[in-house]
């Protein structure tokens, strides 16, 4: 049996990753060193969600599943017909010659997804498999996941953008079968809503009138998941699963005294998203304060896609103002300065800014820069939709962390004024995506979902 030295899917964005209504394309990549016989080279791109564990009790086991599909796409790419032979008994057969082969392939998503999400009863999931059939033989199949993002915009609420203060006192503080006094509890956040890289802002007030000293205090950041599936006689069960996301402890309070823990950070980390597109998985997170290993109050936030766009502006906005104080400061020394602009402008500019290139509609072929700059208000402050080179100002604002929008990007059509984000692999790492009664010689069966970041 002669062997394919690859076969393999290659998407054209890097990140693997797309929001939900843009188009993954890429190509399929086939090398072998000889010819081999093979009728057709087919290619599935699937989404699902599902979700599935087996509930014991005593010594019967009931196991609950549920799937919720939300597309399977499968296409024929005829590439073989090209080469389509006649044997000697007037019998066709396609032969792949050797060689390398590549095969391109695109597909729009639709709009409505939720985001990938891989967790410990149930995933939803997206990938893309190419399978060659061979006559008379086991198909070769080679599979490959891609992250989707989903449109969860925590700006169409605006309770999310408000700070919310949750207050809970402990009046049982007991030692030996005595009450020993009280602890008050009093925490609050600058606001609810939330994108991973963003920093959670945490103030506790914590009233200790009791007799006994508090040993520890710690806050929290928590996942909760909530599955639901349903057993073969159709009875619906759920599970729910938590996992900690990040924790900060403080020390000793001493009996009858007031510690006040104030401007304490939580960064976000790359999780996934609320799942509101999903009807089998909830993903919902919350702050929590623990006292002594009791959880003393708790405050839910929202984990969105869309970051909120007015703080996000005015970080870009005080960004700029950095740049313009440092500026000011290192007037006297412009050799240097120009040193350390070039090389810091070029790294930052690189991962920022995106070049558009089209024969069809630009007089000449030399690339052009697409730059739309705005405020905190969503203004715009200079808009050059073809230009040569930067102005001063606009290398300023695009340093101050200001991204260009890629016009044919969904997010560009539903958010304009959004700036492009970059991407990291989910906390929890990677996963098998092998399934049941699969059997993928190639691709990669290893997959870690990426979610966006719109700050550094």
């Amino acid at each position: 049996m002669v062997k394919l030295l690859k076969f393999d899917i290659e998407f054209n964005n890097a990140e693997s990753a797309y929001f939900a209504g843009q188009e993954v394309s890429g190509k399929v990549v086939i090398e072998n060193t000889e010819p081999k016989k093979i009728n057709e080279i087919l290619l599935e791109l699937k989404g699902r969600a599902k979700t599935y564990w087996t509930k014991h009790s005593g010594k019967s086991r009931m196991h609950c599943s549920q799937a919720e599909p939300y597309f399977c796409e499968q296409f024929n790419t005829c590439y073989t017909h090209q080469f389509t032979q006649t044997t000697s008994d007037n019998q066709k057969e396609r032969i792949l010659p050797d060689g390398r082969h590549e095969i391109p392939f695109s597909f729009t998503l639709p709009k409505t997804l939720p985001t990938s999400f891989e967790g410990e009863f149930g995933f939803i999931r997206y990938t893309c498999k190419a399978i060659c059939e061979r006559p008379w033989d086991v198909d070769i199949i080679s599979k490959r996941a891609f992250t989707v993002i989903g449109i969860e915009d925590i700006n169409q609420d605006p309770e999310a953008m408000e700070p919310v203060c949750e207050t809970e006192c402990i009046s049982s503080v007991k030692l030996c079968c005595q009450k020993q006094g009280s602890i008050a509890v009093k925490m609050s956040v600058d606001r609810t809503g939330f994108t991973p890289g963003e920093k959670i802002q945490v103030n506790a007030l914590i009233t200790n009138d009791s007799t006994k000293m508090i040993r520890c205090l710690t806050l929290k950041m928590k996942q909760y998941i909530d599955y639901r599936a349903k057993t073969f006689a159709g009875n619906e069960e759920m599970k729910q699963a938590n996992r900690l996301i990040a924790k900060k402890e403080k020390g000793d309070i001493a009996s009858h005294s007031t510690f006040a823990w104030t401007n304490e950070t939580i960064d976000v980390p790359p999780v996934p998203p609320r799942l509101s597109r999903c009807k089998i998985i909830q993903n919902n997170y919350m702050i929590e304060l623990d006292v002594d290993g009791n959880v003393a109050t708790v405050i839910p936030i929202q984990i969105g896609t869309i970051p909120c766009l007015a703080a996000l502006f005015q970080r870009n906005l005080n960004g700029k103002k950095e740049i313009d104080d440092d500026d000011a400061d290192d007037d006297d020394d412009d050799d240097n300065d120009d040193d350390n602009n070039d090389n810091d402008g070029k790294s930052r500019i690189n991962g920022d800014i995106k070049i558009s290139e089209s024969s069809s509609m630009l007089p000449s072929n030399k690339p052009k820069i697409q730059v739309t700059i705005t405020t905190e208000n969503g203004q715009t402050l200079d808009n050059t939709s073809e230009t040569d080179e930067l102005s001063p100002d606009m290398e300023l604002m695009l340093l101050s962390k200001k991204r260009v929008r890629i016009p044919s990007s969904i997010l560009s059509e539903l958010y304009p004024k959004l700036p492009n984000p970059y991407y990291r692999q989910s906390l929890f790492g990677e996963v098998d995506i092998s399934e049941d009664q699969e059997h993928v010689q190639y691709g990669d069966t290893k997959f870690a979902p990426k979610y966006p970041f719109y700050t550094d």
